[in-house]
């Protein structure tokens, strides 16, 4: 009878059938990398000023990458190898004599290994400048990214712990866990190639074709009118890459979710013998996101390789050209510019920085097809995890939401209907008073919805009518964090942390004191066990509390919800893990802790029930009977006394 804390339980998805259908793959038209730019500004934002020093330190460092390619390759294959002089404004830059290597037909020895020394130096400079900057880019880059991940992590799980239950449900927690752990990668990556990635190539292709430019207009023509098709190219893949990177992302969403109920559920599949069931439902979906995948993948692979075989015949027919030009001596496009660092026709030099930068172009291009098949991939994959973003939560606090009021008069139920769904009602028309000082028994058969009875005092749901009272307040009225600080809860479904028993008891009141937390203890019967191991309240449990028994996790929960003290106490199944003895003393001491509270008890124990001060009897949805027990069980052929007597005879 778990309220239903988590998102996506068993519980809520048995309750609510038409949740348990597979989620299906979101859709992927009219989203694609601008889109999930546009949408990410506001994770952007904060790192807008490492953003802004990066591009200023990469528009360096590229700068000084061209300009130590075409110096280099004028200096080493036109200077050094063939001995042309430099030129004037060359020798003014490197301090050399203009009478020894300018004014002169030929370099001499002593003058070429002069300037080879002074090669050497220069490119060890900058190689040293260029490792030092491309390497602390690449780290600057990646720290600023993950900075950005985190506000859009941080965002996503403020976003599922607030989502509305009513939607949540029908979510599976493999889904959720994917979606904000790598799903949410994607923002990066989305920065990473759809706004770093290109902008540092385009800058790269520009500042390339404009060098080969300067070389021949028909060089940079050549490669403009290659990029023609190869734009088409990208265009009429688009739609394909998006649908099967959203396939694929499905894929393995399904997969996380079985894994995730596997290991969560193993206990179950070794009592069952349902290991080899478990086992080939992983095989099946593994397949499945693995065929997806490679679909994928062998789409891009084909896109990449039909855009390099665009930059491939553009780079022959370059070098055809280039080849007779340095034949024919032929002047450069832009001499007088150029010429400053010595390509005033063309020669070797001339041929092999060309021939780079064309290089670079021809890998820019092929570069971005392959960007492009990502930006496809991610586009998707951010979707999925903007769905957790625009899911508005149900339950959100009034302008004027008010605090927390005194208990006063108890908590009113007044003609309360509620639904998962809007055709199947699970509440109609609940109406009940319970008054401060009182236990409250709410039980019936399973599905009359008594645990959703106590979720709506939560505010977990909103009721579709009537309304929930606190102190003569609507809990709509009341903000939602001071109603739930004003309620503890104890689970059948004990949820325990791998951290102290002190810890365990104190997560529901931080603040509570060792003597708080004992005293807590001793209420709730666990002081018993505690005490007897070796480290106290100082013992660390494993995960879920697996070193503990049913009962002794029971009775953990118990004291938790008894450290924090609040004015209204929930308890669902509270004692169906313990012996009968243990649970007389442990009730005994609950009614004490509880004398000004009031306290709602969701049960099928009749020891149990018989010591509420008022038992509902629900079914369909509604109160068909209530009173106390004996008043009860007096109502000939009773709903509630019917139900007693099939417990006891089911108990005999």
């Amino acid at each position: 009878m778990a309220l239903g804390l988590g998102i996506g339980t068993r519980r809520l998805r048995d309750r609510n059938p038409q949740s348990a259908t597979p989620v299906p793959a979101p859709p992927t038209e009219s989203f694609g990398f601008a889109a999930a730019l546009w949408r990410t500004r506001r994770y952007l934002l904060p790192e807008l000023r490492h953003f802004l020093i990066f591009a200023a330190l990469s528009g360096v460092a590229m700068l000084l990458q061209l300009a130590a390619s075409l110096v280099g390759f004028d200096l080493l294959t036109n200077k050094v190898f063939l001995g042309e002089p430099l030129t004037a404004l060359q020798a003014r830059l490197l301090g050399l004599d203009a009478a020894e290597f300018v004014t002169v037909q030929e370099l001499g020895q002593g003058a070429r290994f002069t300037l080879r020394t002074a090669f050497l130096l220069l490119t060890g400079m900058l190689l040293v400048l260029g490792f030092v900057l491309g390497s602390g880019l690449g780290y600057y880059l990646t720290w600023i990214l993950q900075r950005v991940n985190q506000h859009l992590r941080l965002a996503m799980m403020d976003s599922v712990v607030h989502l509305s239950l009513r939607r949540g449900d029908s979510r599976q927690v493999g889904d959720a866990i994917y979606r904000v752990y790598q799903d949410s990668a994607m923002v990066t990556s989305v920065v990473r190639n759809a706004l770093v990635a290109p902008a540092v190539a385009f800058f790269n292709l520009l500042v390339a074709v404009g060098a080969v430019s300067f070389f021949s207009l028909y060089l940079g023509m050549l490669f403009l009118v290659a990029a023609a098709p190869a734009l088409l190219l990208a265009w009429a893949f688009t739609p394909r890459l998006r649908t099967l990177s959203s396939k694929a992302r499905a894929a393995n969403s399904e997969l996380t979710s079985h894994i995730q109920e596997s290991v969560g559920g193993v206990r179950l599949l070794k009592a069952c013998r349902a290991e080899l069931g478990a086992l080939e439902g992983f095989r099946s979906r593994s397949t499945t996101a693995l065929d997806h995948a490679y679909e994928l993948r062998r789409a891009v692979a084909l896109l990449g390789v039909l855009v390099y075989i665009c930059a491939a015949l553009a780079a022959l027919a370059a070098d055809y050209l280039m080849v007779r030009w340095v034949w024919a001596e032929a002047p450069t496009f832009g001499y007088g510019l150029v010429a400053f660092i010595g390509f005033a026709v063309w020669n070797l030099g001339a041929f092999q920085a060309a021939q780079e930068r064309l290089s670079a172009i021809s890998g820019t291009g092929v570069s971005l097809a392959a960007t492009w098949c990502v930006l496809q991939d991610m586009s998707v994959g951010l979707k999925r995890a903007f769905f957790l973003l625009d899911a508005e939560p149900e339950v959100v606090d009034k302008p004027d939401a008010l605090s927390m009021p005194a208990l006063g008069e108890g908590v009113r139920f007044e003609g309360v209907r509620f639904g998962y769904a809007a055709d199947r009602p699970v509440l109609d028309g609940a109406t009940f008073h319970a008054q401060p000082g009182t236990t409250v028994a709410i039980v019936g058969p399973s599905g009359a919805g008594k645990s959703t009875l106590l979720s709506l005092l939560l505010r977990l749901y909103e009721v579709d009518g009537g309304g929930v009272r606190v102190g003569g307040v609507d809990v709509r009225d009341i903000r939602v964090r001071d109603l739930r600080a004003a309620i503890a809860i104890v689970l059948q479904e004990n949820a325990l942390f791998p951290t102290s028993i002190a810890d365990n008891i104190r997560y529901a009141a931080p603040s509570a004191t060792d003597q708080e937390v004992e005293q807590a203890a001793r209420t709730a019967c666990a002081d018993e066990f505690v005490e007897a191991l070796p480290a106290g309240y100082a013992t660390e449990l494993g995960e879920r509390g697996a070193k503990l028994s049913a009962g002794q996790r029971q009775r953990l929960s118990i004291a938790r919800a008894v450290a924090k003290d609040a004015p209204i106490l929930i308890l669902d199944e509270p004692t169906a893990a313990l012996d009968v003895a243990t649970e007389q003393r442990v009730l005994e001491r609950l009614a004490a802790h509880g004398k000004e509270k009031v306290i709602f008890l969701v049960t099928h124990r009749i020891g149990t029930i018989r010591r509420a001060d008022q038992i509902l009897f629900l079914e369909n949805g509604r109160i068909v009977e209530r009173g106390r027990h004996d008043e009860l069980m007096a109502i000939a052929d009773g709903r509630y006394a019917h139900f007693v007597q099939s417990e006891v005879e089911l108990a005999s």
